[in-house]
């Protein structure tokens, strides 16, 4: 018999998923009080609070010892305050974040790559160990929902810089390519200069702008990375660039897109035409916050050649590439 499982969230997520957890005998249900297990992924802490606590929320609609499993980045804080609320509710609540290893892989969402540190008490891990093995190739045990969670955000810190990291020293190499001798360049390779950057010369040789894994994702769990920091009164200037960096592809069209696809905010306006980007939202929205008068813009779109200028007034950033 399959056990049933409402799912709450990102619905690119679970598409992801769903074969999967049937395979493991779960079937996916519509309504939560029918169901043994509520899966859920939201990518902002807003909509993960009004989904269980708001009015009507869920923790008011559950069956009593519904198994609640939430695989969404949040604050360490957020994540403890969940775990109690949930459980002094009646419920069983196992903390799960996702983890994933390759970020610009092309299935990134696939099992093997995969894990998460974990937390539930009384049981409701055990309970939920189908579920857990059907997502999760690596599964880690630890003392608290918060400590799953912070867990999660230093795999967030360490990855958001290598991806950031391995995308410029692409763009340096490029540029230097474009603008140097063959002569110049010779012997200067970039997988051999710098072999950590690898992954990301392959997903961009590959053409591997789109993937499981999303800049939507990649911004959610930078944020809750923000603001936990924020509880702790701790400034991250790195996580906080990556954060803009990848803000503005979103804004150009860049959302759904695998993180690779920061390259292409490195690159041409016709390399980034051709995968749907359009610098032209990023110059309304700049018109709008009043840096300049939109109809100017729509008349004079190389007035943003200087795109430093206008992402410091917008991010309060500079950025060290333009659209040209």
């Amino acid at each position: 018999m399959m056990a049933g499982y409402a799912f709450y969230g990102n619905e690119h997520v679970i598409g992801c998923l769903g074969e999967r957890l049937a395979s493991a005998g779960l079937s996916r249900v519509e309504e939560a009080a029918d169901a043994a297990f509520v899966l859920s992924y939201c990518t902002t802490m807003t909509e993960l609070e009004d989904l269980y606590f708001g009015e009507d929320g869920l923790l008011s609609t559950l069956a009593e010892g519904t198994v609640v499993v939430d695989m969404s980045p949040v604050t360490p804080n957020f994540a403890n305050e969940m775990n109690a609320v949930t459980t002094i509710s009646g419920y069983k609540m196992v903390t799960a974040p996702l983890i994933v290893k390759d970020r610009v892989a092309a299935h990134a969402l696939d099992r093997d790559n995969l894990r998460c540190a974990c937390f539930g008490e009384d049981g409701s891990q055990e309970d939920a160990a189908a579920m857990l093995d059907a997502i999760f190739s690596e599964v880690e045990t630890v003392g608290s929902a918060g400590a799953a969670q912070l867990i999660r955000s230093a795999a967030t810190i360490q990855e958001s810089a290598r991806i950031v990291s391995a995308v410029e020293a692409l763009a340096l190499f490029k540029s230097a390519r474009s603008s140097m001798s063959i002569a110049d360049t010779t012997g200067a390779d970039l997988e051999e200069a710098a072999p950590e950057a690898s992954f990301m010369v392959r997903a961009v040789a590959e053409k591997r702008f789109n993937g499981d894994y999303t800049v939507e994702m990649m911004m959610a769990e930078l944020s809750s990375v923000m603001m936990a920091a924020d509880d702790y009164e701790l400034i991250l200037p790195q996580v906080e660039s990556a954060f803009h960096l990848l803000e503005l592809l979103a804004i150009i069209g860049g959302a759904a897109k695998s993180p690779a696809a920061l390259s292409l905010v490195y690159g041409s306006d016709r390399e980034g035409d051709a995968y749907g980007l359009d610098w032209s939202k990023a110059n309304a929205l700049y018109a709008e916050q009043g840096g300049m008068d939109e109809d100017a813009a729509d008349e004079d779109p190389e007035a943003y050649e200087d795109e430093d200028e206008y992402l410091d007034e917008l991010f309060g950033t500079s950025s060290g590439f333009s659209s040209n």
